[in-house]
C-alpha cells in the first residue's frame, strides 16, 4: 500500500515540476537559441533575488532558526511526560516535524507564485528555492550545535526509556529530510502563480499590497477570474496607503472566503461513505484474520481518494485553490468517518482481542484507552500530513492538465531579454 501510495500520490510532483521547466527551457530555445537561454536564466536570477525579496530571505533564515530553537526546547522540556500524558510525545514531535515541512513547502509556493506573478516563472523559482534553502539553512543553524552537545555529553539531556542513542532529537533530523518534497514547489508556484494566457506580460507590482492581493486573485475559478482582475484593476487606481492596505485586504478576505466549487459538497459525501465503509471492512478483516491495526489503511486510502477529489476539482475547475477548498472539504468527511467508525470498532477489539484498533498491538487496554488510542493526537496529525500530501499534489496536477486541456499556460512566458533589462 506504502509503494502504491508513493507512486500514485508523491511521484507527480517531481515529474511535473521537470515537465514545466522542460517547456520554459524548451520555448526560451527556440525563441533565442541557447545564447539567448543564457541571458534569461542571468535575468531570471537577478530578478529573483532583487528587492524585497532577499530582504525576506533574511527573515526567513532568521525565523527558522529562533523558531527551530524554540521548538527544540519545548520538546526537551516535555519530551519525557508521554507515559503521564497517555501518547509518545517523541512521535508527535516527528509528526509535527513532517507538518512543519509540509507547511514550509506552502511557503515556498506562495513566495513563487509571488515573484512568479510579478516577474516571471524564471524569477519566482529562483525565490522559492532560495526560501526554501533559507529554511534548510536557519533550522540546521539552531539544531547541529544542539545535536552536537548532546552527542558529546547525552547526561545533560532527558531520557525517555523507548528512545535510542541519538534519537532524541531526530524531529528536527526528520524535518530536514522531509524538505526533500518541497523541491517541486518553487517549480509548480511560479508556474501557477504567473499569467494563464500566452499572450499576457506580467504586471508591474507597486507594493506589498499589489503583491498579496495578485497572489489571492491569481488562480480563481474561471466563473471569479474577471471578478479578480476587476480587483486588481481598483487597486491600481488607489494611491493612498493605508486605503490601498485596506482594499487589498478586503479582497484577499473576500477570495478565501469563496466557497467550496459545484459539486464538491456530493465529493466529501461520497469520500467519506467509502472512507467509513473501508474503515469497518478493514477493521473486520484484520480482526478475523488476527492482522494489524487500520492505521495504514486510515493513512493511505483517504490520501489517495483526496488526490483523486483535488485532480477532478483542479482539472474541471483549472483552479488550485478550488481544487484546496474541495479536497478539505472531503478530507472533513474523511476524518469524520475514520473517528466515526473507529471509536465504536477499537472497543469490539478491546473486547474480542484485547487490542488496539490502530496498530494490533495486543496490549490488554479497557475501553476507556482503547477509544483514547484512536484520538491519539500523533496518529490524527500524521493522518492529515499524509492528507495534505494527496491533497495537493492532485490540485497541482489537475490544475497543470487542465489549462493544457484549454491551451492556456500554467505559467507565463519568459520575455525577452532586452525586454526584462528595460523593465528593471
Amino acid at each position: 500500500m506504502l509503494e502504491t501510495l508513493f507512486l500514485v500520490v508523491v511521484m507527480p510532483l517531481p515529474l511535473l515540476a521537470l515537465m514545466v521547466l522542460v517547456v520554459e527551457l524548451g520555448g526560451a530555445v527556440r525563441a533565442d537559441g541557447l545564447r539567448g537561454l543564457a541571458a534569461r536564466i542571468g535575468a531570471a536570477l537577478r530578478a529573483g533575488v532583487r528587492r524585497p525579496v532577499w530582504r525576506g530571505l533574511l527573515a526567513v533564515v532568521v525565523v527558522a532558526g529562533l523558531l527551530t530553537a524554540g521548538l527544540e526546547q519545548c520538546h526537551l522540556a516535555v519530551v519525557a511526560n508521554g507515559s503521564r500524558w497517555g501518547f509518545d510525545v517523541a512521535l508527535l514531535a516527528v509528526v509535527l516535524g513532517l507538518l512543519l515541512s509540509v507547511l514550509t513547502g506552502g511557503l515556498v509556493m506562495l513566495t513563487a507564485a509571488a515573484v512568479g506573478k510579478a516577474r516571471g516563472v524564471g524569477a519566482g523559482t529562483v525565490a522559492g528555492l532560495l526560501t526554501l534553502l533559507g529554511v534548510a539553512a536557519g533550522t540546521a543553524a539552531a539544531h547541529l550545535p544542539l545535536r552536537a552537545a548532546y552527542l558529546a555529553d547525552p547526561s545533560g539531556f532527558p531520557v525517555v526509556d523507548n528512545l535510542g542513542a541519538g534519537d532524541l532529537l531526530i524531529p528536527a533530523d526528520a524535518f530536514l529530510v522531509a524538505l526533500l518534497w518541497a523541491l517541486p514547489w518553487p517549480v509548480l508556484g511560479a508556474a501557477l502563480g504567473a499569467c494563464r494566457v500566452a499572450t499576457q506580460t506580467p504586471a508591474p507590482v507597486r507594493d506589498v499590497w499589489h503583491h498579496l492581493l495578485n497572489l489571492a486573485t491569481t488562480d480563481l475559478p474561471e466563473d471569479r477570474a474577471t471578478w479578480g482582475a476587476a480587483l486588481r484593476a481598483e487597486l491600481a487606481s488607489i494611491d493612498p496607503r493605508a486605503e490601498r492596505r485596506r482594499f487589498a485586504l478586503g479582497g484577499v478576505w473576500a477570495a478565501l472566503r469563496s466557497g467550496p466549487p459545484q459539486g464538491a459538497w456530493v465529493l466529501a459525501a461520497g469520500v467519506g461513505v467509502v472512507v467509513a465503509a473501508g474503515s469497518f471492512a478493514a477493521s473486520r478483516w484484520s480482526l478475523a484474520h488476527e492482522q494489524g491495526g487500520i492505521l495504514g489503511f486510515s493513512m493511505s486510502v483517504p490520501t489517495i481518494l483526496l488526490f483523486a477529489v483535488a485532480l477532478f476539482t483542479a482539472y474541471r475547475t483549472r483552479s488550485f485553490g478550488a481544487a484546496l477548498r474541495a479536497s478539505a472539504l472531503a478530507g472533513a468527511a474523511a476524518m469524520v468517518a475514520v473517528i466515526g467508525i473507529g471509536i465504536p470498532e477499537a472497543v469490539i477489539w478491546a473486547n474480542r482481542r484485547a487490542g488496539y484498533l490502530s496498530t494490533g498491538d495486543a496490549v490488554p487496554p479497557d475501553w476507556q484507552s482503547a477509544v483514547g488510542d484512536v484520538l491519539r493526537p500523533e496518529f490524527l496529525v500524521a493522518m492529515a500530513v499524509f492528507w495534505i500530501i494527496g491533497a495537493t499534489g492532485g490540485a497541482a496536477v489537475g490544475t497543470a492538465f487542465g489549462r493544457l486541456r484549454t491551451g492556456t499556460s500554467a505559467g507565463s512566458p519568459p520575455a525577452a531579454p532586452a525586454a526584462d533589462h528595460k523593465a528593471r
